[in-house]
């Protein structure tokens, strides 16, 4: 368990180690070739692949608008490639969906990208991906963008607790809400904003910002006296840091809350300035509050006319905005047509390629059959006889370990059980303390005799060649033996164990194995628990007998019968066996 908590941290620590030198490549044109050397030095240096990998990102990020076949080609390999390196794999969901929602309005494909990232983090979480709340906060706004705000709030959730910049976070979720109809909320979280800029120092403008959020949210509310100085603050830091766009935002509810209050040359006058910072900044989906205020004014004079053609400018803002976010939809839904188109073409072509390497193949293996036929035709009737007598010596042993496992069960087996019931009922009459010792002794014998043979029976018997099997019995032997000596006992299988088949040999000599240690345990360490393990791995089976005890001095040679009898029983099947052990630290 330490162990793998070490893994994690230090993979944290790499990747983060991995977004710092990133941001200095973004940052650095002149740098980018310098800092690829380097990585690739260091690569040489370690051996280790993932920072190998980390520079192909690197010349991904560099080469991705100049070089369509490069970002194509890195496509398919992200998946697979990279499966190893987590950090690496989301970096690289991260590039190709920034770049085709940013670089080339492709939205369908960057939305791709996007869920292949959500997919990642959601698998390896925080503790693995470094930049986990980056990737959250990114995701989140692709999805404001479209509108799904419920969708935007869950993942900014997920990474507000490991962002160390919590204002992006706490300022979307407030508007996200407020877009929700939901202001209450919405405030909640802006106001957490404008602590957030706070307790950071970050520019005023954030503080603002958060300001004017929570204000225009007082407004929607009708709550105007909350909301006019907050508005006013929003303004005044927007043209101070001469956003137009942002003070035209504030501007627009500002001139309408002096229109309620009638102050008509003031809000004619923060009209004027929102209409004219509209048109600097091009931010036009904002004539859709600005019509309606401009023709509530025109309305308050008196000038019927101009309000009624301000009326149907605000028609047409509205039909403008709508228009352009129905433009993104119908362009991801012919952005997912083309995907389809593009991915059955390519599968056409692949199939192509398929056909035309397989009737090359066809041709070649035609003339290699020709020429092999006859010797494999001679060959076939050989290999049938010798496959037809190996398979009757297997009937034959497999009939005889059978047949010996029925004839000691009955034969030794109910002799040894007789043996024992006689002694056991002259134990229940009067005898001398010498007499009773040695019946005792004879029981004790014969019992443990009965033992053996039950092992021997056991480890004959074809029926018993699972691993299933064999670990039943091993977990029977475990329980019953620690129960006894009121010591706890825990048996663990990982991997695919039970299905795994073990020839007789390897089976009795890995039970007895296990059957020693136990009794090891159980006699002489003097210990409160004992754990058993069973594992599969890439081909390789484990067993861990581990207990709690006293241990002992591994560096003295302790040539008892037992221990030998382990390592001699070890070396027949082919295994190593470890014996890890410290005075007072268990074995």
């Amino acid at each position: 368990m330490a162990g793998s908590v070490h893994a994690l941290q230090d993979q944290s620590s790499k990747g983060r180690q991995m977004d710092s030198v990133l941001k200095v490549f973004i940052a650095y044109k002149d740098q980018r070739t310098e800092i690829e050397a380097k990585l690739l030095q260091q690569y040489r240096y370690s051996k280790d692949r993932e920072w190998l990998a980390f520079t192909e990102l690197l010349q991904l990020a560099r080469l991705k608008n100049d070089n369509r076949n490069l970002v194509e080609k890195f496509e398919g390999q992200v998946r697979s490639k990279y499966r190893a390196f987590p950090n690496i794999q989301a970096r690289a969901y991260q590039i190709l969906a920034y770049h085709y929602f940013i670089g080339e309005a492709n939205y369908e494909k960057a939305f791709g990208f996007y869920l292949e990232l959500e997919k990642l983090l959601e698998a390896q979480g925080p503790e693995v991906i470094s930049d986990y709340a980056n990737y959250c906060s990114e995701i989140a706004s692709a999805y404001y963008k479209f509108k799904n705000y419920e969708k935007a709030i869950e993942l900014d959730k997920k990474g507000l607790p490991y962002a160390l910049d919590k204002w992006d976070f706490y300022n979307t979720i407030g508007l996200c809400y407020g877009q929700l109809s939901k202001p209450d909320s919405a405030i909640k979280y802006l106001k957490k904003a404008v602590s957030e800029a706070i307790e950071r120092k970050k520019h005023d403008v954030h503080r603002t910002i958060s300001l004017g959020n929570i204000g225009y949210m007082y407004y929607l509310q009708k709550n105007f006296t909350a909301a006019s100085p907050l508005l006013g603050e929003d303004l005044d830091g927007a043209i101070r840091i001469d956003d137009k766009g942002l003070a035209a935002g504030s501007a627009i509810p500002l001139a309408d809350i002096y229109l309620l209050h009638g102050k008509t040359a003031r809000a004619d006058s923060l009209l004027r300035l929102a209409r004219r910072y509209i048109g600097h900044s091009q931010q036009l989906e904002r004539l859709e509050n600005f019509y309606p205020i401009r023709s509530r004014y025109h309305q308050l004079l008196g000038n019927d006319k101009l309000a009624l053609l301000y009326r149907d400018s605000t028609i047409w803002a509205i039909k403008r905005n709508d228009s352009v976010f129905n433009s993104l939809l119908v362009m991801r839904a012919q952005q997912q047509t083309d995907m389809a188109k593009l991915s059955e073409e390519k599968i056409k072509l692949e199939n192509y390629r398929n056909i035309s390497r397989t009737r090359l193949w066809a041709i070649a293996v035609i003339f290699i059959l020709a020429a092999l036929g006859f010797y494999i035709l001679r060959r076939y009737r050989g290999r049938l006889e010798k496959e037809k007598k190996r398979i009757e010596e297997l009937n034959r042993l497999l009939a005889l370990r059978q047949r010996l496992s029925a004839d000691m069960h009955d034969d030794v087996g109910s002799t040894l059980s007789s043996i024992s019931l006689y002694t056991h009922s002259l134990l229940m009459q009067p005898q001398s303390e010498r007499q009773r010792s040695v019946l005792e002794k004879i029981k004790q014998n014969a019992q443990n005799a009965q033992e053996s043979v039950g092992d021997i029976i056991w480890s004959v018997n074809p029926d018993m060649d699972l691993m299933e099997k064999i670990a039943s019995r091993m977990r029977s032997l475990g329980a019953d033996l620690t129960e006894h000596a009121h010591i706890g006992f825990s048996f663990t299988e990982k991997g695919d164990t039970a299905s795994l088949q073990i020839e007789m040999s390897a089976r009795r000599n890995l039970y007895l194995i296990y059957k020693e240690a136990i009794n090891n345990a159980v006699k002489y360490s003097q210990c409160s628990q004992i754990a058993v393990t069973l594992q599969t791995s890439e081909q390789r089976f484990e067993m861990e007998v581990a207990d709690d005890g006293a241990g002992f001095d591994g560096s003295k040679k302790y040539m008892g019968n037992g221990l030998i009898n382990m390592q001699r029983r070890a070396g027949e099947i082919n295994s190593e066996l470890n014996i890890i052990t410290n005075e007072k630290k268990g074995t």
